[in-house]
């Protein structure tokens, strides 16, 4: 069964069901973290190249610059999953019986988070982040950020139904 829309399209069947959001880029905030991923590697790249060049700079300066040096990667692994966030241009959700995924694919590299179904709260609307939301445990997870309030609430009660049946919940 497959239904389409404008942002959302479902393909459900007796084993999982995909939802496949469409979003819009935000461009602003792609070209600020962009902005940021090349000058995070302008300054790494300098780093090494300072570290591993043929000066013998003091063992007070190389260790500054080692812990900087790490402080820095931790930054950019941020900075990378930032940019991965934005530069997706869809948001894919894959939920079957053990678990549900929510994928923010760049070509082949994006963001993948996989949460137990066991510990999934049934889903819906946040009106603080204006988006489906479900709980994980204590976490709450947001997804389909943009999406109108119907399209939004047409998730909700596209995914209950099956996957919560014992609850009652539709908006």
């Amino acid at each position: 069964m497959k239904k389409n829309h404008y942002f959302i399209e479902f393909d459900d069947d007796l084993e999982r069901t995909k939802i496949t959001i469409f979003l819009a880029r935000k461009w602003g905030y792609l070209v600020l973290f962009s902005s940021a991923l090349v000058i995070w590697l302008v300054m790494l790249t300098g780093m090494l190249i300072y570290l591993i060049g043929g000066r013998s700079p003091r063992i007070v300066l190389t260790f500054l610059l080692l812990l900087w040096l790490v402080i820095w990667f931790v930054f950019g692994r941020f900075l990378w999953k930032r940019w991965q966030y934005f530069a997706a241009g869809r948001e894919i959700l894959f939920i079957d019986q053990e678990q549900l995924i929510v994928r923010r694919p760049v070509s082949i590299l994006g963001i993948t988070n996989a949460y137990d179904m066991a510990h999934i709260s049934p889903f819906y609307y946040s009106d603080t982040h204006n988006c489906p939301t479900f709980d994980y445990a204590y976490l709450h997870v947001y997804f389909g950020h943009g999406l109108s309030h119907e399209d939004a609430a047409r998730i909700v009660n596209e995914i209950n139904p099956r996957w919560f049946p014992e609850l009652d919940v539709v908006l």
